[in-house]
């Protein structure tokens, strides 16, 4: 264990700067590039073996699949905003706002799928197994959630909440009709 340590030990002195710099000139955050970089030597670790240590090549195609990785994150966070904010007013230039505002109310449990469905970009049967249920339930939840969130979205800014009082106190809004066009999305 002590020669495999010291090996990935020279491996790291070696080409940590050059991992990093490559990460860095690709993300905008310096931070999150020191994580990656940490990612990408945490992985090499897990396959290290001395007899054949990594090449700084291997690395940086590490170091560029986990830069790939965090933008497919970040966009899929970023549709998942729009799809969700699809669902308010179109004029309402507050739309980002009362997405954020609605999903705070709504059930942690109610949240985490849409989250997990619309961020992580999970199918309702990788949900099913982060959470620890079975795929029917979790297309159930998924529906539930995107109901409330969206009786909550279509409420008319400004006006009382006629609904009934929620476990926690707090008011939420009654369901209204939804409207054409409301909120589309395709069936996993």
């Amino acid at each position: 264990m002590d020669e495999r340590r010291a090996s990935f030990e020279a491996l790291f002195a070696e080409h940590h700067t050059a991992v990093l710099r490559y990460i860095e000139r690709r993300v905008d955050d310096r931070e999150h590039a020191r994580e990656l970089t940490m990612d990408c030597f945490e992985i090499a670790w897990r396959r290290f073996d001395p007899a054949q240590p990594y090449r700084r090549p291997w690395l940086l195609q590490t170091a560029r699949n986990l830069v790939g990785d965090a933008y497919r994150k970040r966009d899929r966070e970023r549709e998942g905003l729009r799809d969700l904010a699809s669902a308010t007013r179109p004029t309402d230039d507050l739309a980002h706002v009362e997405l954020r505002h609605a999903l705070s109310l709504l059930r942690p449990a109610d949240r985490e799928v849409l989250e997990l469905h619309y961020w992580d970009g999970l199918s309702a049967e990788e949900i099913a197994e982060v959470v620890g249920c079975r795929t029917a339930a979790a297309w159930k939840r998924l529906s539930r959630a995107r109901a409330e969130l969206r009786s909550m979205l279509q409420e008319p800014a400004g006006s009382p909440p006629d609904g009934d009082d929620a476990p926690d106190g707090t008011r939420r809004p009654s369901a209204s009709a939804p409207g054409k066009g409301v909120m589309t999305y395709a069936i996993d």
